[in-house]
């Protein structure tokens, strides 16, 4: 049974995130978007932060993917609800609480908070 209650979107887009260690130190890592949804997203990765951790969810999208240029950017605050270490997926779901968008110059051109509950 789907017990998601937004629309996801399949998107492959980079994307970096950063979290703070028990020790106070701040981790990072990269990867690219399975799905993504105003309530959250899928990134596959092999730098997984763990369960609980809450995450800075950078994810660059771009009008000319093979290029390399980014022209949007989507920042987020967001929460790990999920890990998955499979053979042939390895990565995190994380429910995102809080984003915006960002054009190429840096404008926030757009702000949404949810206000939902897990998934």
């Amino acid at each position: 049974m789907e017990l998601r209650h937004r629309v996801r979107y399949r998107l492959t887009a980079d994307a970096m995130f950063t979290w703070d260690a028990p020790q106070r130190n701040k981790l990072s890592g990269k990867g690219v978007t399975r799905d993504i949804s105003v309530a959250g997203a899928f990134i596959f990765t092999k730098t997984c932060p763990p369960v609980g951790a809450t995450l800075d969810l950078e994810i660059f999208l771009s009008s000319d993917p093979g290029a390399g240029r980014r022209t949007v950017q989507i920042k987020t605050f967001a929460t790990v609800i999920r890990v998955e270490h499979k053979t042939d997926c390895e990565g995190f779901a994380a429910e995102i609480s809080r984003c915006c968008l960002m054009d190429i110059s840096g404008s926030i051109v757009g702000q949404h908070t949810s206000q939902h509950t897990s998934r």
